[in-house]
């Protein structure tokens, strides 16, 4: 019984980070083909439930089942059949008896100055300059050799014949140690610069840091400029630390490599096998390296230019009650440049002649009032369900009103939508309850288009909404209150305490509601119960009182509650 869990977290466009008991890996992809870390690479037809899955890590070389069947089966010779014990032994005497023969001469000519390999021995034997020591040489090099054919043909050798050819090897051994010369450092030159070879870097892959750009390029694209960003910089770090320690260590290895050939020169005197050199190669670092720049460069101006752009500036929201002294409350500060628009006849010449209700939930509308926040364009809606003309062009506006129905004496709305920058400001009254001199005027209005500039300057007058409602421009604000209720109205947040700052009647009813509060408090004994019974009356009145009328009947209701439990210290009852 086994147990598992996978969690999938998107963190962009198709790029998404995958938990799982055996770990953490990220899968790179969109529909049809993705690639996770761990190897995995999956190519599907979406929709039909074709897919193939293909792991590049399980790849494993065929070389390797072969040898291992071959360890198993044991030692094979070139044609694969398998060799006893007797015939290893006499491989392995064969390999033993040329290796030490061959060691021996190399280190012999190398003494002299001339630079050979076991490869080249041949070749070195034919050199004038040393028959004369080679001959010498040639009666136990033949007994070696001899040994070597019978051991390798017949796969066994007799321990005589073992012995008569080791004894030859020793010779062998012996007089190329008494004949070598003095520079046998030459050997240790060679083998320093072998290793230099070996140590030379290989030309850095850059792929990675240039599909990593591309990411951030196409993250700034879709708006994602923190990440697009940070994948942009992270692979021009990356690229460059890349490049710069290719050409410090390819530096360095240089330099060492000059001074090893300076010595390697003054002490060879010929050289049958070449000397190993570094790579002599056209080096395309630098140059791949700069055409990456330059393509992730112009990705990352044209994702910047070419993104997509929301810049609308915010406009402040004025809102007032009708029975109460005008209060503004201020949303924000434009936030961005004004956009220019096209000219109304490319943008809404469709709206002339038609009806507000009609219009009032298309897109294309309401972009002009994107100030307005969704529950205040719910009840705007509502407020064009009847209307008694379309939608006028009226200097150099467009401009229609409506009302709600059934409601149309008190609920009624009007807009206007400049027809040079396509921005609207709209007006509604909210009753509540269907009176028209109680509720709240709500107006949303851009702050480059005021109010008085607009035709709902003269619909605000004739709708007797201006009686009971002002607005203030944009970077003032009207004093809070002139009243004073038992609480700071500077630091009043809800609309029940603004609308109580901004109400002689209501900050009266809040300082006598304080008073006897007071009295109240003082009688009960459960103190822990009336706080309870405190908070929740509070949390009422700031979530559901947004008018005049609720809040004096809250007002009311209040004092008789306290009122009794001041003379019975006793909250249960109420």
């Amino acid at each position: 019984m086994g147990w598992g869990f996978r969690k999938t977290i998107r963190i962009a466009p198709g790029i998404r980070i995958n938990l799982s008991k055996s770990g953490v890996s990220t899968s790179i992809g969109g529909k049809g083909f993705t690639y996770n870390t761990r190897g995995r690479v999956t190519a599907s037809i979406p929709g039909t439930g074709l897919r193939i899955t293909h792991n590049l890590n399980s790849r494993r070389k065929a070389g390797s089942r072969q040898s291992a069947y071959a360890a198993a089966q044991g030692v094979t010779d070139q044609t694969g059949v398998p060799m006893s014990k007797r015939e290893q032994a006499a491989q392995e005497f064969v390999w033993q008896v040329n290796s030490r023969t061959r060691a021996a001469l190399v280190d012999y000519f190398v003494s002299h100055g001339v630079w050979v390999e076991d490869d080249d021995l041949e070749t070195a034997f034919k050199l004038d300059a040393h028959r004369s020591f080679l001959n010498t040489l040639s009666k136990d090099l033949e007994i070696t050799a001899k040994a070597t054919r019978l051991a390798s043909d017949i796969g066994s050798i007799s321990l005589a014949e073992k012995e008569k050819a080791m004894k030859s090897v020793y010779e062998v051994e012996e007089r190329c140690k008494e004949a070598a010369a003095d520079r046998g450092a030459l050997s240790t030159q060679a083998a320093y610069l072998h290793r230099l070879v070996n140590a030379w870097p290989a030309m850095p892959a850059l792929g990675v840091a240039f599909a990593l750009g591309i990411l951030g390029c196409f993250l700034i694209f879709v708006n994602l400029f923190a990440a697009g960003g940070l994948a942009v910089l992270f692979a021009a770090g990356y690229g460059l630390f890349k490049v710069m320690s290719f050409e410090r260590l390819k530096k360095t290895l240089a330099v060492q490599a000059a001074n090893a050939n300076a010595e390697f020169e003054a002490l060879v005197l010929l050289e049958v096998t070449p000397r190993p050199e570094i790579p002599d190669g056209k080096d395309r670092t630098r140059l791949k390296a700069y055409a990456y720049s330059g393509i992730l460069f112009l990705a990352a101006i044209a994702s910047l230019a070419l993104h997509p752009r929301s810049s609308q500036s915010q406009p402040e929201l004025v809102q007032a009650s009708s029975s109460t002294p005008p209060m503004v409350s201020k949303v924000a500060e434009a936030s961005a440049p004004e956009q220019k628009s096209e000219p109304l006849q490319g943008r809404f010449a469709w709206l002339v002649g038609k009806y507000p209700s009609d219009v009032v939930n298309d897109k294309r509308f309401r972009a002009a009032f994107n100030h307005v926040t969704p529950s205040d364009w719910r009840k705007i809606s509502e407020r064009f369900a009847v209307t008694n003309g379309d939608i006028q062009s009226k200097d150099g506006f467009l401009f229609a009103e409506g009302c709600m129905s059934h409601l149309c004496a008190s609920d009624r709305a009007a807009f206007v939508i400049s027809e040079t920058t396509g921005k609207g400001d709209i007006v509604y009254h909210d009753s509540g309850t269907g009176d028209e001199e109680v509720g709240t005027t709500r107006k949303f209005v851009w702050r480059e288009m005021p109010l008085p500039e607009t035709p709902l300057a003269e619909w605000t007058r004739m709708s007797g909404q201006s009686r009971s409602s002002a607005t203030a421009s944009v970077g003032t604000a009207a004093p809070l209150s002139v009243y004073r209720p038992s609480f700071d109205c500077t630091k009043a947040r809800s609309d029940a305490e603004r609308l109580v700052c901004g109400d002689a009647e209501l900050a009266a009813e809040d300082v006598q509601l304080a008073e006897v509060y007071a009295r109240a408090k003082a009688a009960v004994t459960d103190q822990t119960t009336f706080r309870e019974r405190t908070r929740a009356q509070w949390n009422y009145r700031e979530q559901n009182c947004h008018d005049r009328v609720c809040l004096q009947r809250w007002y009311v209701d209040q004092k008789v509650a306290l009122a009794q439990i001041a003379q019975t210290g006793r909250v249960d009852d109420q």
